[in-house]
């Protein structure tokens, strides 16, 4: 029994297993904020998995990236440095209404969960974290919010 964890951990792709941690210092848009990491440099990272409308959509992203991320202390799941210099990654913060309960919400998760981001299926991510985006976009179109509001 006791031979069980590591040789699960081992089992693991490194991938799964990197997480760095930073503090949210800017948002810049719906879909991208600017992290200081531990170390004290900044870098501008783009959530990975999603892709933030245009207006009048865009403002209201960022808005509620601002509420959900700003000023916290965020954990950047499987980091992907991009061709441009900038990083993509899964970001998990601490949710406001659950203080002391860690970083257990995915952002851009919660913005596909309210219609304010579409899935980008040409991200890399694990099945897991596919299977919960597109799942979540789903779910946003079935309840017509957001961006799938009908007019």
């Amino acid at each position: 029994m006791r031979f069980i964890l590591p040789i699960l951990l081992f089992s693991l792709p490194a991938a799964a297993l990197a997480h760095e941690q930073c503090t949210v210092r800017a948002i810049e848009n719906g879909e991208q904020l600017v992290c200081l990491g531990e170390d004290g440099t900044s870098r501008t990272v783009r959530l990975r998995g999603i892709e933030a409308p245009g207006e009048p959509f865009d403002q209201r992203a960022s808005e509620a990236l601002r509420q959900l991320a700003l000023g916290k202390l965020a954990s950047l799941h499987a980091p992907q440095k991009e061709a441009d210099g900038t990083t993509r990654a899964a970001i998990w913060v601490e949710p406001a209404d659950c203080p002391g309960c860690g970083q257990t919400l995915d952002v851009g998760r919660a913005l596909l969960s309210v219609g304010l981001a579409r899935w980008r299926q040409a991200d890399r991510q694990g099945a897991e974290e596919r299977g919960q985006y597109k799942f979540e976009e789903q779910q946003a179109q079935a309840r017509h919010i957001g961006l799938w509001r009908t007019p």
